[in-house]
């Protein structure tokens, strides 16, 4: 009779306790009027409930003080679960708000931004942060200051890829941002990092091979190196052994693959198709591809240089 009166009391404890816990839950939780999470909490909590009640069998009343011991224990750990939740969150909402001044092309207000969250180790928010850099330092008038925010910004992208180096994207800004950084320290400087720069960038397209933007970037490499002018090239050789080599044809093969990937993605990127179209004597397709480029929609003052 005590047997069985233990057995009915420890089953109502496992019951009070899975509903003390889900009240707590949403309590914590409901100021966010997240009906996303709401749902979230109730499943989470059967599922807690579950695994940690349905299974204790009562074979001794010190299971009674047992299940106490849980309800009791679950308090720290429900808190900190719903400060976590909250923490990513807010994060997730901190990188749609930045991409969107991004898109917007408020520089100098995202910058502002995301430079409250310099200090965390966060991949997503660096690599955005060095983005925003490079584009208030393109804003600036004075060399030394433009200089200066270059800098900041490959140090902010470095960061990045430190704490993640699988980070496609920041693959990408550390193509452009170590290529700028040595551009500031000479000719020699840059001609040296060239292997360092064309690693980075064809690394972002193994990692994301669905961005249209890398593929244009390592064509514009290649472009760039096949253009190189006979002095350099000489410079270039007394750096290495073997120096770095492209052409038109491997150029043609990247601008080719980034419209494959996304038509139509960049006016750049047509301008370029056209240029390299015409280095190989190709002027059906050169015009037709500059044709594209002139008459791109407007959407950036990097869209009116195509033009002009």
């Amino acid at each position: 009779m005590e047997l069985a009166y233990l057995s009915i009391l420890n089953c109502m404890i496992r019951f009070s306790s899975f509903i003390f816990y889900l009240l707590w839950k949403a309590f914590v939780m409901v100021l966010s009027f997240s009906g996303r999470k709401i749902f979230g909490i109730f499943y989470h909590a059967f599922i807690v409930y579950r695994e940690r009640f349905m299974n204790v069998v009562p074979k001794k009343p010190a299971l009674v003080s047992r299940n106490i011991g849980w309800m009791l224990g679950l308090l720290p750990a429900v808190s900190a679960s719903a400060k976590l939740d909250e923490e990513k969150e807010n994060k997730t909402n901190l990188i749609a708000e930045a991409d969107v001044l991004y898109n917007e092309h408020s520089y100098t207000k995202l910058r502002n931004l995301l430079l409250q969250f310099k200090a965390e180790d966060n991949p997503e928010i660096l690599w955005r942060l060095a983005r925003a850099t490079y584009e208030v330092a393109k804003l600036s008038s004075s060399p030394s200051e433009q200089k200066e925010l270059d800098f900041e910004a490959y140090g902010y992208v470095e960061r990045a890829l430190l704490v993640d180096p699988e980070n496609f994207s920041a693959h990408k800004w550390m193509f452009i941002l170590l290529d700028k950084k040595a551009s500031h320290e000479g000719l020699k400087e840059r001609i040296s990092q060239s292997f360092v720069v064309k690693k980075h960038i064809e690394r972002a397209c193994e990692l994301n091979p669905k961005d249209a933007t890398s593929f244009h970037l390592l064509g514009y490499w290649c472009f760039s190196v096949a253009e190189l002018p006979w002095l350099q090239r000489q410079l270039a050789s007394t750096l290495f052994a073997t120096p770095p080599v492209s052409s038109y044809e491997e150029a043609l093969q990247y601008f080719l693959r980034g419209e494959e990937v996304e038509p139509n993605f960049y006016s750049m990127n047509l301008l370029m198709l056209g240029k390299t179209y015409l280095r190989l004597n190709n002027k059906e397709k050169a015009i037709a591809y500059l044709t594209r480029a002139r008459d791109y929609a407007i959407a950036s003052s990097e869209d009116l240089e195509v033009i002009y």
